[in-house]
């Protein structure tokens, strides 16, 4: 009888805040449903914060991540008592303090495939190098995303200044806005 193939493995990236760790979660969720293994990468204080409330109360007292998902946690560069409510500051040692530690994650569990979330985009020269797939996940709304991938332009026909402020209402109007979302 010959050996069943290896499931295949995905990491997954999210942004560590609960806007972007919950909608990669249950897609976790649903990749381990259909028998992929799954190595969910969180920052140390997001993991402590999810196994705290796993083992808390409610509905979720004493649950364990389904079979197929990993939890693995890496620091996230930031001093233990910096303040993490500041998006940019969080977001700006992310890579520093990941990067290593990801490769060697990839490397050592013959990850090939990567789900990160799109604020997380540092990571698609480390997958590039190690020759992983990727599936960028958006976890806003397609709003939020066409105007962010617009935005340059908007600021380039002066719809926008380098603030993202209306440089002028009459520019702003809907014409001009729906011109860019339908590009």
């Amino acid at each position: 009888m010959a050996a069943a193939p290896p499931r295949p493995r995905i990491l997954m990236l999210p942004f560590p805040a609960q806007g972007h760790v919950m909608p990669l979660m249950e897609l976790s969720h649903r990749l381990a449903d259909h028998g992929v293994e799954v190595y969910f990468v969180n920052t140390d204080l997001n993991h402590a914060r999810i196994i705290r409330a796993m083992e808390g109360g409610g509905d979720q007292a004493g649950a364990r991540p389904p079979a197929g998902i990993h939890m693995v946690s890496f620091p996230d560069g930031m001093a233990p008592d910096a303040d993490r409510s500041n998006i940019g500051k969080l977001a700006e040692g992310l890579a520093a303090a990941m990067l290593g530690r990801l490769e060697e994650l990839i490397r050592s569990k013959e990850i090939r495939w990567m789900g990160v979330d799109v604020p997380m985009v540092w990571a698609l020269e480390l997958a590039a190098v190690a020759g992983v797939r990727v599936a960028l996940f958006p976890p806003f709304s397609a709003a939020v995303f066409a105007l962010m991938t617009h935005a340059p332009k908007m600021i380039e026909d002066g719809i926008l200044d380098e603030d993202g402020e209306t440089r002028s209402h009459e520019h702003c109007d809907f014409q001009v806005m729906q011109k860019f979302v339908n590009r």
